[in-house]
């Protein structure tokens, strides 16, 4: 069966637990151990084949430990591709299920598949036998297999069985499926299992969309259309200088970097990357402080105001070209907005800074990302337990390991007993909790994460005000600490501190600071902060 190599007799299945059975019939066996060099030198010679890399080790090491030849037939089911000649044999779902891949798109000059996109529990079928039984057969191979991981919720694979899913439609209705993708594919590593959960959901979306791209993409319109008749302002090239050049040269690395970062399945790193012009741009226009220039008359600071307005637009206009594969509704409306019709039309791979036509009439400036509340997380929830009780509430039975269940012809469910739906649940009721404390559970919404400082410097105007930019191994983050009058910008370059990770961002100074730096003080006293003994790796999580 499907587990043979894996599992003994009685061990538990590793999706439903119940205990396994040995099944024993009449098979033909494939020849699977005569591929074994074979696909250890095209894994060698093509390192590429299989990623991400966790996943091709995972595959070597299975290969070199020896491969046994693989059952392809069954003889005792009635449903199936008949093996010509051989009744009762049937073929076995891997091994008639992978051809699919080819028949779909026979005739249509498409095969070799550039990409197996595949759930990592798969990757054996698809990284070692479906590449035999193409050797076997003298046809081309796939030119890749990446195989991503699991969405996790509360430690454990979203399942059916289990009846822990988290359904995508609540989400959508409430925040909007360009928020739940952007989540996914900026929170989670790609190829690796990532965990969900509603509150990061709302603080990725307030951070990143309403705080970052919304609020950059509403400043920047709302000024255009208030100082320049909401038309896209001419930059002067007297007026234009170092701060200016260096957005465009971030705008110009930006794209570079989301393209490669692309191509190489690491979608996390891309949306960082264009999301680090975001946070340079904010910058920007602080320092720069156009609604000041608004408020003067002179041509000098008219002219300055032109060249950043700008050169902010044309900045938002190569974040919205490089969102919009991952949000194409959200970014449409900015790039409407940016008076630039139909995004879809755009070559992606014609983007350069410069492109934004002068003199451009504005759309309506409406804001995308409305900012979410806690209110959101509470729609959400109730909606998804709504579709939760719309069902029968008894989980799907887990089938015979390695089989296809297929019920008989005039085969019906058994019925659910009326008590096991209706009966109430029996709870405990909980403990009392004394004032002034928390629980385990209070404590374990607080993400206390281990980060290294990589940018410092005081902020313009606050003495007590530091900027902080601090790495978290999957990300950079911008933060304003109240740390100046004790610890030196110099100083703190390169330290590891604690930050909570999963504080909702607020403004200080016009800067957004996205988390906080965890310190110690006592009234009065300079504030003093936590840090490690040990080498501690950065991103660690504090538990």
């Amino acid at each position: 069966n499907l587990y043979v190599n894996d599992a003994k007799p009685g061990d538990p299945c590793p999706d439903c637990g119940r205990p396994t059975e040995t099944v024993t019939e009449e098979n033909f066996f494939f020849k699977l151990s005569a591929f074994q060099d074979k696909l250890l030198e095209l894994y060698e010679s093509h390192p590429e084949f299989i990623q991400p890399e966790t996943r091709r080790n995972e595959v070597i090491s299975f290969v070199k430990a020896g491969l046994t030849d693989l059952s392809v037939t069954r003889s005792n089911i009635k449903w199936g591709i008949p093996v010509e000649g051989e009744a009762p044999h049937v073929f076995y779902v891997w091994f008639d299920a992978l051809t699919a891949y080819m028949s779909a798109v026979a005739g249509e000059d498409l095969w070799p598949a550039d990409l197996h996109l595949i759930g990592k529990e798969i990757v054996r079928f698809h990284a070692v036998y479906w590449p035999a039984f193409l050797m076997a057969a003298g046809l081309e191979l796939p030119k890749r297999i990446f195989a991503h991981g699991w969405l996790l919720f509360q430690d454990s694979k979203m399942s059916k069985t289990r009846g822990n899913i988290v359904r995508s439609e609540p989400i959508q209705k409430v925040m909007g499926a360009d928020a739940l993708r952007y989540f996914l594919l900026r929170e989670i590593v790609f190829g690796q299992d990532g965990s969900f959960s509603y509150d990061a959901l709302i603080g990725r979306y307030n951070s990143d969309l309403a705080n970052g791209l919304g609020n950059l993409a509403s400043r920047t319109l709302t000024m255009i259309t208030r100082y320049f008749k909401g038309e896209v302002p001419y930059p002067s090239p007297t007026a234009r200088g170092a701060a200016d050049d260096a957005i465009a040269e971030a705008a110009r690395k930006a794209i570079a970097d989301f393209g490669s970062f692309f191509d190489q399945y690491q979608f996390s790193k891309a949306l960082e990357a264009a999301w680090g012009l975001v946070s340079a741009v904010d910058k920007y226009i602080v320092e720069n402080e156009p609604w000041a220039l608004g408020d003067q008359q002179d041509e000098a600071s008219r002219a300055r105001l032109a060249t950043v307005l700008y050169t902010s637009a044309e900045a938002l206009r190569i974040v919205t070209a490089l969102a919009h594969p991952v949000m194409p509704d959200a970014t449409a409306k900015i790039w409407a907005q940016l008076g630039l019709g139909g995004i879809k039309q755009f070559d992606l791979t014609q983007l350069k800074w410069g492109q934004l036509p002068l003199g451009t009439k504005l759309g309506e400036v409406q804001a995308v990302f409305p900012r979410a509340d806690k209110s959101a997380v509470e729609r959400m929830q109730k909606m998804e337990e709504q579709s939760a009780n719309a069902g029968t509430g008894v989980p799907q039975a887990c089938p015979e390991p390695g089989r296809r269940v297929q019920p008989s012809a005039g085969q019906q469910p058994a019925a659910v007993p009326a008590a096991a739906t209706t009966a109430p649940a029996v709870q405990a009721k909980p403990a009392a909790i004394p004032d002034g404390k928390i629980t385990i559970d209070d404590f374990a919404k607080i993400e206390l994460r281990v980060a290294q400082v990589t940018v410092a410097e005081r902020v313009k105007g606050a003495d007590k005000l530091l900027r902080l930019e601090v790495d978290l191994g999957t990300e950079v983050r911008q933060l304003v600490a109240g740390i100046a009058e004790a610890y030196t910008p110099e100083s703190l370059i390169g330290r590891k501190v604690v930050i909570v990770a999963n504080l909702a961002p607020r403004k200080l100074r016009g800067l957004e600071s996205n988390g906080m730096i965890v310190a110690a003080s006592i009234e009065g006293g300079k504030p003093v902060l936590a840090s490690f003994l040990e080498d501690v790796p950065i991103g660690a999580r504090l538990k």
